[in-house]
């Protein structure tokens, strides 16, 4: 019981150092004053500062990098009252106009073995049944989810308006295999101009850095 006693005081004064230590460190972050829904503009008024203890691992903006802030769109849902992290905003929001995102969901051995991540460009190619063509659509990877029970990853793909519906069909059907093909950079992910090419026309030549 001695024993017991002397940890409990022991971690009672941790405690209370950390929130000394918190308190003492207070930095001026930015916090939502109103909702701002994903995609719309981020103005003055939606935006206040508070002093917070700030804990390891929580993501932050500084108040002084208000101005710089202002103007940019939000890429998520933003709520009042709750800090403002760096990942929440942006100049670039994804889908654009003509763009649609794609969820395809894949099994562990649909997948390379080093994983797929945004900015990967991939072929998803449709499974030929008989007497039809199959057909190559291509896209880029937005964002990746966490394998499930059965290892099965969600991957949002971003593609043209005029290909995601077709996609999405053969995908729910389980007609599509993955190809991975050369990384490009996030910020410039796919143009809606980018056609679904025929079986017929793989290892075309395609420009060197075109988004598709």
């Amino acid at each position: 019981m001695a024993v017991v006693g002397v940890l409990a005081v022991v971690l009672s004064a941790v405690t209370v150092l950390q929130l000394y230590q918190l308190a003492a460190h207070r930095t001026q972050v930015l916090v939502m004053a109103r909702d701002v829904p994903i995609g719309q503009v981020i103005e003055a008024q939606d935006l206040t500062s508070l002093a917070v203890g700030v804990m390891p691992g929580l993501q932050w903006t500084r108040a002084q990098d208000r101005d710089g802030v202002i103007g940019k769109r939000a890429t998520a849902d933003l709520r009042a009252g709750t800090l403002l992290a760096p990942s929440q905003f942006g100049t670039v929001v994804t889908p654009d106009d003509g763009q649609q995102i794609v969820p395809i969901a894949l099994k562990a051995s649909q997948l390379p073995v080093r994983g797929l991540k945004p900015g990967d460009r991939i072929v998803a190619a449709a499974v030929p049944e008989e007497g039809r063509q199959g057909v190559e659509y291509r896209a880029l990877v937005d964002r990746v989810g966490h394998p499930d029970v059965d290892g099965t990853v969600v991957v949002d793909l971003l593609m043209p308006a005029t290909t995601g519906t077709a996609l999405a069909r053969l995908a729910a059907e389980g007609k599509i295999a993955m190809v991975l093909g050369t990384r490009v950079r996030h910020a410039a992910i796919a143009s809606p101009e980018c056609p679904p090419a025929s079986a017929s026309q793989t290892g075309s030549s395609t420009p060197t850095g075109a988004p598709c």
